[in-house]
């Protein structure tokens, strides 16, 4: 497991092998986030609305049409 180091300006270097894996250069934004004990970092995507958009757009949204058409027809009744 690669480590480093907290410089005295509280600043950390990511392991070369991290940032080519994970396509990282400088100027990418990083998201930084706790959960339970662990600092979890993050490339944060370089367009959130393009992000959003291909989320929306995926497959698992496929068929929600027929279903809230079901739930409406429920309601109705």
């Amino acid at each position: 497991m690669p480590l480093a180091k907290l410089s005295s300006k509280s600043q950390i270097v990511l392991p070369a092998k991290i940032r080519k894996q994970m396509a990282i250069k400088p100027g990418d934004l990083l998201e930084i986030s706790i959960k339970d004990e662990a600092i979890i970092i993050r490339k944060a995507p370089s367009s959130f609305v393009d992000t959003l958009e291909e989320q929306c757009s995926s497959s698992i949204w496929h068929g929600y049409e027929s279903e809230l058409e079901k739930l409406r027809d429920q309601w109705d009744s």
